[in-house]
């Protein structure tokens, strides 16, 4: 179809560049502010110390903060927290091992220890950037609308795809408000390039929308116009075609089955990033994290289905797990390795169409993997990657689909991002309760 995206790699490379409005992360962190001695002449100290020479409590502090920050830039988070709670335990008000302890919480969606730690933060350093812009995400991912409204000026980076207007919509409602049986299965409308559900916006008649880790809750902007769903304000989305306009709404009901979801915010995505069903219709819309956090849900490849549970604490058995942590508004985290690397931190993005794997140059470069010169796409396949006790071999690959922007732009490097044929042998369930991914393969 002219104009659309139809759901290999372009609309990969439309929707992972950010078309849900991804914003470059700021330094994670802050300088400790203690004063240095006073003293017309510094003291000296060996370093390392030597036998019997304790180094000074300014210097031990130092120590503990480089080695945690090496541990946080590798994505060694619970290693690096550690060693900010013993900053901590000898400074309480260390304003940089606070920051980074509540990011470390907010990794974690420990969203009322996260939002607690990061209050205190800016009660000491009401400018800090990454405490900021974490807040923000602790009071999205939280319902706290109107308060996040009303700190959203203050956010220069990184804040929730969200608008101060939008957000004061919600006065008198409350966001996702389910109803419905307690385990709602919504077979897929196809399986490729990516999963498609059928799902129904403010009663209107049922319409196509993929599924996507790496999204929010997106309507096409055509689509929302004839749904007269009302705007309230934009931000500025980012694809590979440009940057965009999303427009921030809200929607009144989404239905998917028997399943209801009442009063959720919404933005829309260019009328280019569509994806065509092998019956020919082209899909109105993304169902990403921002509903799936809501359940404990299970993308069932094998199964051809969607299985959102509304007792997030049951328990899914899998054969294969790994960790997960949630960056932002809607990234997915955890730990993986390509083709035998040390382990790195993977973004888990399902909506990648017909590759299981893209990955900085960089990474692929470290791999083993040719990397041709100069910019591009360029297929490949790769030899084996892991998402924690889960291995894939052989796996289809693209060199030039991982934003350049996005690797190191939120105080961590991000090494890889596994996506659709990836996954495609598992039931792979997100367990937002434990934090922890379920990978079990098909029977």
């Amino acid at each position: 179809m002219d104009g659309e995206v139809t759901g290999t790699r372009r609309a990969f490379l439309a929707k992972a560049a950010g078309a849900a409005g991804l914003a470059i992360a700021g330094a994670a962190g802050a300088a400790d502010g203690d004063e240095r001695p006073a003293g017309p002449t510094p003291v000296v100290v060996p370093w390392p110390p030597v036998r019997g020479v304790r180094p000074p409590r300014k210097e031990r502090l130092m120590d503990l903060m480089d080695k945690a920050g090496e541990l946080f830039e590798a994505g060694d988070f619970d290693a690096a927290d550690a060693l900010y709670g013993q900053v901590l335990a000898r400074d309480p008000d260390h304003v940089g091992a606070l920051a980074q302890h509540a990011y470390v919480a907010l990794l974690a969606n420990r969203l009322p220890t996260a939002e607690r730690l990061l209050k205190r933060v800016l009660r000491q350093d009401p400018g800090h950037a990454r405490s900021l812009s974490n807040l923000a995400d602790a009071l999205w991912r939280g319902d706290a609308y109107a308060e996040l409204a009303g700190l959203l000026p203050s956010v220069k980076a990184d804040a929730p795809t969200a608008t101060p207007e939008q957000l004061r919509s919600f006065a008198g409602r409350r966001p996702y408000t389910i109803s419905g049986p307690a385990t709602a299965r919504i077979p897929f409308a196809a399986s490729d390039p990516l999963p498609m559900i059928e799902a129904s916006v403010n009663g209107a008649p049922p319409a196509l929308f993929f599924l996507d880790t790496g999204a929010l809750f997106a309507l096409n902007q055509d689509y929302a116009d004839r749904l007269g769903i009302p705007a309230y304000g934009h931000t500025t989305g980012r694809t590979v075609y440009g940057e965009h306009k999303a427009y921030q709404g809200r929607v009144d009901r989404l239905a998917m089955g028997d399943l209801r979801i009442g009063d959720l915010p919404v933005h829309t995505i260019p009328d280019t990033i569509r994806i065509a069903a092998p019956d020919g219709r082209a899909t109105q819309g993304a169902i990403g994290t921002s509903v799936l956090s809501r359940f404990l849900p299970t993308i069932d490849y094998p199964g051809q289905a969607l299985v959102l549970r509304q007792n997030t604490r049951a328990r899914i058995r899998a054969r294969h797990s790994a960790p997960m942590w949630f960056l932002g508004d809607h990234y997915l985290l955890s730990h993986g390795t390509v083709n035998g690397l040390d382990r790195m931190v993977f973004f888990v993005d399902t909506g990648g169409g017909d590759i299981g794997f893209t990955a900085p140059r960089s990474t692929f470069a470290a791999a083993g993997v040719a990397v041709p010169p100069g910019d591009g796409l360029h297929q490949v396949t790769v030899g084996e990657v892991t998402l924690g006790s889960a291995t894939r071999r052989q796996v289809p690959g693209l060199i030039g689909a991982f934003p350049d922007w996005f690797e190191s732009g939120f105080g961590f490097r991000i090494g890889g991002l596994p996506t659709h044929e990836f996954f495609k042998p598992y039931a792979l369930t997100f367990d937002f309760g434990r934090m922890r991914i379920l990978m079990d393969p098909g029977r």
